[in-house]
């Protein structure tokens, strides 16, 4: 068999525009911290602060169902891969037991088929089953992924009735890829949450040496496919390296303001395609006044995270009053795969992302139109020209170049104030089928980042949750301005859903 048991116990800068994290300054209008360790939901709103009645079956080590050929055994990181944080994303599925299985049957027969293929898909993804070694490459020597079968004594929807941050976090594989795990050394770990019912919480942590948005995407499409017998889609390609060579002589660690060692609050708000109207509606007006700004309609991604980014800079300031040259920083995860000329291959894995980065001064005036002007922008300065400066020697002192002026920046903000955004709008994960039924739910949670917010779908109609990180103080103000009550429903049960 290709998978192992291994049962264990419990463990003052200068701002220019720049060509890749293209940066831009603008002023923003008055409108009416933290540690991985401990980021949790609001206890004052949660219906059920105790832990869940969750009991680990199994703990075991999956490797490939074949071992990896000797000429495939080093696998280089590309340049983006060098710099990108050392973190793990720890995400859940939610699938239903739509044809009534067992739960018996949950634990044994289905859990064994997502072993077994779990076995096959990595002898293509092989990296993911290695070790990463001095930064600058993967030594693929089949050690595996760390994969947990766990119990949960409630059923599904019962648990999806109010799902908050810190209760969906119970479902991490043994805390893995947090500051608490002592298994940082998988670059995946998996874990199997059985319900009652016979439903699953299929949650992965992966590293984000290996693992961009879309890399996660195409590999659990892939596994799902394999699970029900299908033939496979595609072959990873693993061409980044070969265009965005490493060099030893980069040297680059996130600026540590960005993960912190005080208290994270994390909170769910649902804009409906309702709200998502009436805020397009009212960004429509601006630009058909506006002589700056390109004349098509904001995207769902555009209007919420320009609101989303004006709230809590407000918020920032109302604790923090800044001075003139302190800036809150935006930086949204770019995906460059159709950025470049030609475009990348949707099947190339690993990091293909860059940050574009605006900044705005809470002190002065801000206004929706102004700051969504200056995110098409930055997004737009990232483009075949950007990511063709990117490549060679030129390209990473390019590189160089911006991430200095980038750490530099923020080093030099006097609380780090820096909203890290990314969407994962329309990547189809509604669509994953293992054979079972379509997922209830997708969660993404914060992967150690004191100020962050993700973007996803909801399951139909069209609407968008945003997944919110914000020290407590900061989220008091956030979840009660008056924008934000307008346009957003706050922690709602995913079940609404599903009955709307």
């Amino acid at each position: 068999m290709g998978y192992e048991s291994k049962l264990t116990k419990l463990p003052s800068y200068q701002m220019r525009s720049l060509p890749l994290f293209s940066i831009h300054q603008y002023s923003t209008s008055t409108i009416p911290q933290s540690s991985y360790r401990s980021i949790k939901s609001d206890q004052h709103e949660s219906t059920n602060n105790k832990k869940m009645d969750l009991e680990i079956i199994s703990r075991e080590t999956i490797k490939p169902s074949f071992p990896t050929p000797h000429r495939l055994r080093t696998f280089n990181f590309s340049m983006i891969d060098q710099i990108i944080y050392d973190c793990y994303t720890p995400l859940v599925l939610f699938l239903p037991n739509n044809n009534k299985a067992t739960v018996n049957d949950v634990v044994t027969k289905r859990s064994k088929r997502l072993k077994e293929t779990l076995s096959e898909i990595l002898t293509r993804f092989y990296p993911v089953a290695g070790e990463v070694k001095d930064n600058f490459h993967i030594e693929c020597n089949d050690k595996g992924v760390h994969f947990v079968i766990a119990r949960v004594n409630q059923t599904l929807e019962d648990f999806l009735v109010h799902p908050d941050d810190q209760k969906v976090r119970e479902l991490i594989p043994d805390n893995f890829g947090t500051l608490q795990s002592s298994i940082r050394n998988y670059l995946a770990g998996i874990q199997v949450n059985i319900f009652n019912c016979g439903g699953i919480g299929l949650c992965t942590s992966l590293s984000h040496k290996i693992f961009d948005g879309h890399t996660y995407f195409m590999f659990m499409k892939e596994w799902a496919a394999a699970v029900r017998g299908s033939p496979q889609t595609f072959s990873p390609n693993f061409m980044a390296s070969e265009v965005f060579p490493n060099n030893p002589s980069l040297k680059y660690s996130m600026p540590s303001k960005l993960r912190t060692t005080k208290s994270l609050c994390t909170k769910r708000f649902l804009f409906d395609s309702k709200a998502l109207d009436l805020l397009k509606a009212q960004l429509v007006t601006s630009i058909t006044t506006s002589t700056s700004l390109p004349r098509h309609g904001p995207t769902r991604m555009e209007a919420t995270t320009t609101l989303i980014w004006m709230v809590a800079a407000k918020a920032a300031f109302t604790i923090r009053p800044s001075s003139p040259q302190s800036p809150h920083v935006l930086l949204s995860i770019v995906n460059l795969r159709k950025r470049s000329s030609p475009p990348f291959p949707s099947e190339c894995i690993g990091n293909l992302i860059v940050h574009a980065a605006g900044f705005c001064f809470p002190e002065s005036q801000p206004d929706l139109t102004t700051l969504m002007g200056q995110i098409r922008k930055s997004i737009a300065e990232i483009n075949s020209d950007s990511t063709e400066s990117m490549r060679g020697e030129k390209g990473q002192e390019v590189l160089s170049g911006m991430l200095k002026t980038l750490k530099d920046m923020i080093d030099g903000m006097p609380e780090g104030d820096c909203l890290i955004a990314t969407s994962l709008l329309n990547n189809g994960i509604y669509e994953i089928d293992f054979g079972w039924g379509k997922p209830m739910w997708f969660y993404v949670m914060n992967p150690e980042f004191c100020r962050f917010v993700a973007l996803n779908d909801t399951i139909k109609g069209g609407g968008v949750e945003a997944t919110v990180t914000l020290s407590f103080d900061e989220m008091e103000i956030f979840e009660h301005d008056p924008v934000i009550l307008k346009y957003a429903t706050i922690n709602p049960s995913p079940l609404q859903y599903l009955h709307d």
